[in-house]
């Protein structure tokens, strides 16, 4: 066997094909025996405590919403069990790198026949492979059955050039390319490199408690978007469950405590060896349903508002809207319909302004704060210190807009729910609503550079792409004085609101939006409730004009003390 490890790391590095073998394996059968296999699983839900805190910010990995580890405590017997230990011993040979070569050494070797030994040994792969044997797909050899293994899960190869890949290390160590961790789904994995300091989690994006998490995290230097994977499974049933859906080549849906769970462990064949590309973890829906097309617009079928307050204040607040653009004030081009990063350089999207509606009180205010140049849009430097007549200017514009009709039927839906300090304007606006939208935070790791209202209203630059943005007077004045290129749509309902593609001052703004068809208390008033009663995800559902709208908000805490503050706020 010694022989066996030993030659496979002399394998020549091939193209990589995603295998798909012809076999004639029954699905259902395979949704059954996983099932099956789950309900045998002896889980470790009295032994962990987690901590979830709070939800993650898609927009940045920069935001971190959870201060504390996920991993409160794991019992001392977890840790001792045979199955952790082999795991925790194989860690210290691994870099992120997919361009980093997986370890020759005697001592790696050594490691991984420690792993096998105990998987191979445990009940769950044994039952795992009569599985496969009964399916077709795997032998009653015991030797060829350990080289089926070891191919799918420790044979190196290479996705560019160095042999910085194997199955273990997508699954249990996580895989970078270039800075983003692209493969990971393993918890044991998470708490090794959590409890050593080396994952630092930022917050969950969907969750079943105990089962599996969707989640964010960053490893030193490298992020993680998002990631799932389960959650108290031994690692034993994993192995076993996901060797099964690589070797029969399936997609199970499967229940783990009574909870749907659909696992993807697609292979690749190296030398017609077939190794694991990666593991991906599903569960539940965290995002709505879009139906995009290429007309004059986009359908959208999120069902309107789930909460009847919610749409009644939404009715009001737009029947209240009497600054908001009329059809002859405003005339917009949407252009081509784009895909990606393809668009080129087209017409203005907005063809005329009427631009008499600026000497409204709520524009005129509003634009003084863009011609002040009140803020740097670069992230990564602090903004100034908010006193002397940059505070003049935007407490102006924060008491203009909080005088309107529209958030004052704002305000009456969070006193409706009780919403904390509700019970005096004053006290509210003071110790809410001001931190939320001008209290400033970091999204460099350092200077203070950021503050809700600013990314929102102003717009930012981080790493020559455009953050945030979303105010239509905004963008206006940057087209007008010629530092917008539009290069077409995504989706667009009438001439309400937009997704679509620009640059300004040359940095991309790959995907962006916003209303265009109201005022801008409209958009304040409207964001502040989303971002405060039903904010951290795209949770804030509701129509207008027929029109279904969601609005995605994320919160933070102000890096300078100040309270809570909104990292973003945007309609969809």
């Amino acid at each position: 066997m010694m022989i066996l490890r030993n030659c496979v790391f002399f394998f020549v590095a091939a193209a990589l094909v995603y295998s798909k073998p012809i076999q004639n394996v029954d699905l259902a059968a395979v949704n059954t025996f996983l099932t099956n296999l789950a309900a045998s699983d002896v889980r470790t839900d009295s032994l962990v405590t987690l901590n979830y805190q709070n939800m993650a910010s898609k927009k940045s990995p920069d935001h971190d919403n959870a201060k504390d580890p996920l991993f409160t405590t794991v019992d001392k017997s977890v840790l001792g069990s045979n199955a952790y230990i082999t795991i925790a011993n194989l860690m210290p040979f691994f870099n992120y790198d997919s361009d980093t070569a997986v370890p020759t050494s005697a001592d790696y070797a050594s490691a991984v026949k420690d792993f096998l030994d105990n998987f191979i040994a445990s009940d769950a792969v044994k039952q795992a492979w009569t599985f496969l044997q009964a399916q077709g797909v795997s032998t009653s050899d015991p030797i060829d059955f350990r080289q089926q293994l070891y191919n799918l899960w420790f044979l190196p190869y290479a996705r560019n050039q160095a042999l910085g890949s194997c199955g273990f290390k997508s699954v249990f160590v996580g895989e970078a390319t270039g800075t983003v961790v692209n493969r990971f789904a393993n918890w044991v994995g998470f708490y090794i490199q959590e409890n050593a300091g080396k994952f630092n989690y930022h917050g969950w994006f969907t969750k079943l408690n105990g089962i599996a998490i969707d989640l964010q995290f960053v490893a030193g230097s490298d992020e993680d978007l998002e990631t799932s994977f389960l959650l108290n499974s031994s690692p034993t049933f994993e192995f076993a469950a996901y060797t099964v859906a690589a070797l029969t080549n399936t997609q199970p849906s499967i229940l783990i405590q009574g909870e749907e769970i659909d696992i993807q462990a697609p292979t690749l064949s190296v030398n017609k060896a077939t190794v694991l590309d990666k593991v991906v973890i599903s569960f539940g829906s965290s995002s709505k349903a879009t139906t995009k097309h290429a007309g004059s617009g986009t359908t959208k079928h999120n069902g309107g508002s789930t909460d009847a307050a919610l749409q009644t204040l939404v009715d009001k607040m737009w029947g209240d809207d009497q600054d908001r653009p009329s059809a002859t004030q405003v005339t917009m081009n949407w252009g081509e319909h784009i895909s990606g990063k393809t668009g080129t350089k087209g017409a203005n999207l907005f063809t005329t302004v009427d631009e008499s509606i600026f000497t409204k009180k709520q524009y005129a205010d509003l634009i003084t704060t863009y011609t002040q140049d009140l803020f740097t849009a670069d992230v990564c430097k602090a903004e100034p210190a908010m006193g002397g007549f940059r505070k003049q200017y935007l407490q102006g514009v924060f008491n203009t807009f909080t005088a309107t009709p529209m958030f004052a039927s704002a305000f009456a839906y969070l006193q409706s729910i009780n919403y904390k300090e509700t019970s005096n304007l004053t006290n509210f606006k003071t110790k809410v609503l001001w931190p939320l939208w001008f209290g400033t935070y970091t999204r460099c790791k350092g200077p203070l550079g950021s503050s809700g209202w600013e990314h929102v209203f102003s717009g930012e630059i981080k790493s020559n792409e455009v953050d945030g943005q979303h105010d239509w007077v905004r963008y206006y004045t940057e087209q007008k004085a010629d530092k917008m290129v539009y290069d077409g749509y995504y989706t667009h309902d009438e001439n309400l609101i937009g997704t679509f593609q620009y640059k300004w001052n040359g940095a991309l703004k790959p995907k962006g939006g916003f209303f265009t068809g109201t005022s801008p208390a409209f958009d304040f008033s409207i964001l502040s409730v989303c971002a405060l009663a039903h904010g951290n995800g795209g949770n804030c559902h509701f129509k207008v004009t027929n029109y279904p709208i969601t609005v995605t908000s994320y919160l933070q805490d102000c890096g300078d003390g100040s309270g809570t503050c909104l990292a973003t706020a945007y309609p969809g």
